[in-house]
């Protein structure tokens, strides 16, 4: 077999544990999660469980551990993510308009659009949960006209900070 055609699959949300979880504001999250090897390491991930008919993106949160890291520890820094993760908020609703938060610091990650419809472009933004269309984080950042900014890409396992 040809090395270079080595496929990884695996479904955390057929094979993972369950782990339940309640933010700051005390609203409950159920993430599946699951440690397994990938070329580079052993990958921790974890994926929420959502059932909200699509009003809401899932929290997806990873880590990369060395090969010979202990799964356990693995999944309980994944666990500190997660709860870091949950417990930031960086939209707020003013009159009814999502605008960036107090710190005017905007965390998520990036997802396409698999023929969602609501946008021209092929890809979103996913922040504390809610699906950024480019129109509407075009409008989130308008009222910061003549600001500078920092857009830094950042690999899923590595931390937001």
């Amino acid at each position: 077999m040809d090395s270079d055609k080595i496929v990884f699959q695996h479904s955390t949300i057929d094979k993972g544990c369950d782990y339940f979880t309640t933010d700051k504001w005390r609203k409950k999250y159920h993430f599946r999660i699951s440690s397994f090897p990938v070329p580079s390491g052993l990958l921790s991930e974890a994926l929420e469980i959502v059932d909200e008919n699509g009003k809401r993106e899932p929290y997806s949160f990873t880590i990369l551990s060395d090969y010979d890291e202990d799964e356990e520890y693995a999944e309980l820094m994944l666990k500190a993510k997660i709860k870091k993760g949950i417990n930031q908020r960086h939209l707020k609703n003013e009159n009814g308009k999502l605008v960036i938060g107090n710190d005017q610091t905007l965390r998520g990650r990036i997802e396409s659009t698999n023929g969602f419809s609501e946008t021209q472009f092929d890809y979103y933004f996913v922040i504390d949960g809610k699906r950024i269309t480019i129109e509407a984080f075009a409008d989130l950042i308008k009222s910061f006209e003549g600001w500078n900014f920092k857009f830094q890409i950042i690999d899923s396992a590595d931390d937001l900070d």
